[in-house]
C-alpha cells in the first residue's frame, strides 16, 4: 500500500509540475469545466485521485449557506461515495473498492504568483486574494481498488461526464506497470486504454 500511496503522490507531483510550466502566472490551475484524474495502477491495486472545480461538482464553489445549498452539497458529496457511477473498469478485473477519501471543496490560495515583499505588491496580493474569495474552490476523492485479475485491467471509461455535465474534460497524469501515461478525456472520448 505505501508504494501506491509513494507512486500517486509522484503522479500529483509530476501533474502540478507539468501544469506549473505551462500555465505559470494564469488562472489555469482551476479552470471551470477542466478535472484532473491521476491514476497509479501497482500490483493488485488501482488508486485513482479525482479533482474538479466546485462549481463543476456541486454547482457553486463559495461555502453552502442556504437550506438548498447545504442540500446540493450533501448531494455532490453522495455522487463523490459511488464511485461506479463515475467509473468504470472491465468486469474481468475484478476490480472492488477498499478505501475511498473525499476531499472537501478548499479554495486556491496558491496562483502561481512570484511575490515581492515590499508594500505595494503585499496591497495588490491581498487586493487580489479578497477578490478571489468567492471563487477558485476545488473538490474531489481518492480512491483505491483492489483488483482479484488486474493483467485484465486494461483501461477505464470515465463515465462521471454524464453526473456532471459542466466538466467537459479531464487531463490524466498516470503510472501504470507499461509506465506513464499522460491524456484527456473528454465526454466523446472518455475511454482510457493502456
Amino acid at each position: 500500500m505505501k508504494a501506491v500511496t509513494l507512486l500517486l503522490a509522484v503522479a500529483t507531483f509530476a501533474a502540478h509540475a507539468n501544469h506549473d510550466e505551462h500555465e505559470s502566472h494564469s488562472h489555469g490551475a482551476h479552470e471551470h469545466g477542466h478535472g484532473h484524474l491521476n491514476l497509479v495502477v501497482d500490483g493488485d491495486q488501482l488508486m485513482i485521485e479525482l479533482q474538479a472545480p466546485a462549481a463543476d461538482l456541486v454547482g457553486f464553489e463559495h461555502a453552502a449557506k442556504s437550506d438548498e445549498e447545504k442540500a446540493q452539497y450533501a448531494k455532490a458529496v453522495a455522487r463523490l461515495q459511488q464511485p461506479d457511477a463515475l467509473f468504470r473498469f472491465d468486469p474481468a478485473a475484478g476490480c472492488k473498492l477498499t478505501q475511498q477519501e473525499l476531499q472537501a471543496a478548499k479554495e486556491d490560495h496558491d496562483h502561481d504568483h512570484d511575490h515581492d515583499h515590499d508594500k505595494a505588491a503585499s496591497d495588490k496580493h491581498e487586493d487580489h486574494h479578497d477578490h478571489d474569495e468567492a471563487g477558485h474552490a476545488d473538490m474531489g476523492a481518492m480512491y483505491t481498488y483492489t483488483c482479484a485479475t488486474p493483467t485484465k485491467l486494461t483501461g477505464l471509461e470515465a463515465t462521471l461526464f454524464s453526473v456532471y455535465p459542466s466538466l467537459e474534460k479531464l487531463s490524466v497524469q498516470g503510472i501504470l506497470p507499461t509506465g506513464q501515461t499522460a491524456g484527456e478525456l473528454t465526454p466523446s472520448a472518455n475511454k482510457l486504454s493502456w
